[in-house]
C-alpha cells in the first residue's frame, strides 16, 4: 500500500467506542475525577480546584496551576491513544518556574486524561503555557476517529495550567463523596491542595481516619494519624509511611525508611485495609 488512495475502507467508530474501552474510568465518577486530579499532580500543580454541579446539564470544571501544555504538546500527548508517559517524559514531574518540589508521576499509559468522557462525549480543554492559552473542544462524535479536536482557538495569557470543562449529561457525582475519596489519595503531600466546590479536608477531619496518637521517640514527638484510603487506591504507589517536617513532605511515602522495613500488626477489623501514615516531627 503506497498511499491513502490505495485504501478501500478504513475503520469506523461508534461515538461511544472510546468510552466503552475505558471500563470503570468511563462510568465511575469517583475514579474519573481521581484520575484527572492525578493528571494535575503529574503536571506539577500545587493547587487543584474542582467544581461539581448539583444537577445534570450544568458544567463541571477542574482547574490546576501546573505546567500546562503547548499546542504541539497537546497534539502529541493528549491526542495520542496509549501515550507512554515514562517513555516521553520520564518518572519525575516537571514543575512551573519558581516551584521547588520533587515528586513522581502517577501516570503511565495515558488513559486518565479521558476521564471527562465519564460525564459527556464532548468536553473542553483550556491549556496555558509559554504565554499562550490554547482552547480545544474534544468530541467522540465521529465515525472516522475514536476522538478528535472539534474546534480550537488561541489567546495570550500570563498563566500556566489546565482547565477542563464538561456539561454533565450522565454519572453526576456527589461533591461530598468525591472530596472524601480524592482527599484520601493525596493527603500525604501538604503542598498539593485540592478543593471540591471550595471545600477542603484536613487529615485530622477525614472520615477514613482510623485513629490518632502522639508518641515520643528519643525525645522527639511524633503525631501519628492512620488513614483508611482503600476506596481511592488503584495502586500502592503512594501508600506507606509519609513523613512531614515543618509542613513539608520528606521524601516519598513508603513502607521502607532507610534500610528498615516497617509494618503493622493489625487487629482483625483492620486486616487488608491499606493504611496511609503521616508522621509529623
Amino acid at each position: 500500500m503506497k498511499n491513502n488512495s490505495d485504501i478501500i475502507q478504513g475503520s469506523l467508530f461508534e461515538d461511544d467506542y472510546l468510552i466503552r474501552t475505558l471500563g470503570s474510568l468511563g462510568n465511575s465518577p469517583e475514579i474519573a475525577l481521581t484520575e484527572l486530579v492525578a493528571n494535575a499532580w503529574d503536571a506539577g500543580a500545587t493547587k487543584v480546584e474542582v467544581f461539581i454541579p448539583e444537577e445534570k446539564g450544568q458544567k463541571l470544571t477542574i482547574e490546576d496551576n501546573g505546567i500546562g501544555l503547548t499546542k504541539d504538546e497537546f497534539y502529541s500527548r493528549w491526542m495520542k491513544l496509549g501515550y507512554n508517559r515514562l517513555k516521553h517524559q520520564g518518572k519525575k514531574v516537571e514543575f512551573p518556574k519558581g516551584v521547588s518540589l520533587q515528586r513522581y508521576a502517577y501516570g503511565r499509559n495515558g488513559v486518565g486524561r479521558h476521564g471527562m468522557l465519564c460525564f459527556n462525549n464532548e468536553y473542553v480543554v483550556i491549556a496555558k503555557k509559554n504565554g499562550i492559552e490554547s482552547k480545544f473542544t474534544i468530541t467522540t462524535k465521529s465515525e472516522n476517529e475514536p476522538f478528535l479536536i472539534k474546534s480550537q482557538e488561541f489567546n495570550k495569557t500570563n498563566k500556566s495550567g489546565v482547565r477542563l470543562e464538561v456539561n454533565v449529561e450522565k454519572n453526576l457525582p456527589s461533591a461530598d463523596t468525591i472530596l472524601e475519596v480524592i482527599s484520601a489519595r493525596f493527603l500525604h503531600d501538604p503542598k498539593f491542595i485540592i478543593s471540591i466546590n471550595k471545600k477542603t479536608i484536613q487529615l485530622e477531619q477525614h472520615q477514613g481516619l482510623v485513629f490518632s496518637d502522639t508518641i515520643s521517640v528519643n525525645k522527639i514527638k511524633l503525631n501519628i494519624h492512620l488513614i483508611d484510603s482503600k476506596k481511592s487506591r488503584k495502586s500502592t504507589l503512594y501508600q506507606g509511611i509519609a513523613v512531614w517536617q515543618s509542613g513539608r513532605l520528606v521524601g516519598e511515602p513508603s513502607w521502607i525508611l532507610g534500610k528498615k522495613w516497617y509494618w503493622m500488626e493489625e487487629p482483625d477489623r483492620l486486616k487488608d485495609i491499606p493504611l496511609l501514615f503521616k508522621l509529623m516531627i
